[in-house]
């Protein structure tokens, strides 16, 4: 009887390990390195946007919006704010990839950043890959 039961929990184990997202690369704000936690799509956001949030384990976010010119817009968000500082304009490029997978009904992406951005007393330096993002 046991066996039977631990067949189906692993089988839950690695379909929520196959639904986590997955970063690599680095991002710094204001010289700090920004521990990504996770990265979520854009499109999970209300309003949604074209481009990808990463967070880190204290509540942190940094914003990479793609703006329908194919520039992109950098912004940081303290823990729990709403609404986030803009940090820079036109400072890096953004890479998204819809994939064909959805968690919640927001499509996965993935992609990378690259950016340095100052502003608003701040600067973010990234250079990050990721998968899995919903």
């Amino acid at each position: 009887m046991r066996g039977h039961i631990l067949v189906p929990a692993a089988l839950v184990f690695s379909a929520l390990l196959a639904c986590k997202s997955k970063t690599g690369g680095t991002i710094t704000v204001d010289g700090a390195p920004f521990e990504i936690d996770s990265c979520r799509s854009g499109q999970a956001n209300v309003p949604s946007f074209d481009g990808v949030d990463f967070m880190d384990a204290g509540g942190r976010r940094v914003r990479f919006f793609i703006q329908p010119t194919g520039q992109i817009r950098t912004f940081l968000f303290p823990p729990g704010a709403k609404q986030g500082t803009f940090i820079g304009e036109g400072c890096g490029t953004v890479s998204v990839e819809r994939k064909n997978s959805r968690v919640n009904n927001v499509q996965n992406i993935k992609g990378t950043v690259s950016a340095n951005c100052t502003g608003a007393g701040h600067t973010i330096v990234a250079s990050v890959n990721f998968d899995n993002c919903h």
